[in-house]
Formats: structure tokens, sequence, C-alpha cells
């Protein structure tokens, strides 16, 4: 009785994963296709006004430092944690397009 409850919520779990990672890769591309149409209109996301574009740029950098693990307090450590998160918001500025001079 216990392998055929386990068995139903196996596959409850496996069909609401994949539900979930198909509406994310539909989100993904839409989100890039909306963001590649933008750029080819000229209107990046990143602002143009050098106030805003600080706080964008350090609001992609607290996104990027949510999702890596707690800061070191070890020095070498905290170095390599920052290069790996100057790294990170590189790519994902890059990914956005070119920043325009304000």
């Amino acid at each position: 009785m216990i392998e055929a409850v386990l068995a139903i919520t196996t596959l409850m779990l496996v069909c609401c994963w994949r539900a979930a990672c198909g509406s994310s890769v539909a989100e993904y591309a839409m989100a890039k296709s909306q963001h590649q149409q933008a750029c080819m209109a000229g209107k990046g996301p990143v602002p143009e006004d050098a106030v805003l574009r600080r706080h964008f740029i350090t609001q992609v950098c607290s996104e990027i430092e949510a999702g890596l693990s707690p800061r070191p307090t070890d020095s070498v450590l905290l170095r390599h944690h920052e290069a790996l998160l100057t790294t990170k918001l590189e790519q994902r500025l890059a990914e956005l397009g070119p920043l325009r001079a304000c």
C-alpha cells in the first residue's frame, strides 16, 4: 500500500516539475524575444540616465548575489567571491546589450 502511495506521489511530482520547467522555458523564450525586439528598436532595457543606470546595475548585482552562496569572511575567499560576482554581472550586462553613454 505504501509503495502505491509513494509511486503516485512521485508521478505527481514529476508531472508538476515538467509543467513548471515547460512554462519557465516558454517564459524565458518570450522574454528573450521581447528583449531582442527592444534592442532592434534602439530601446535597451538599461536606462540612459546615469542615476537610473546606477540603480539598475545595483539591482542586477543584488539579484546575482542573491543566487550565490553567502559572502565569505575570509579575505581570499571574499576576493574570489567578488571576482565571480563581477564576472556574472559582466555576463548579464552583455546579454542585455551595449550600454550607451549618458
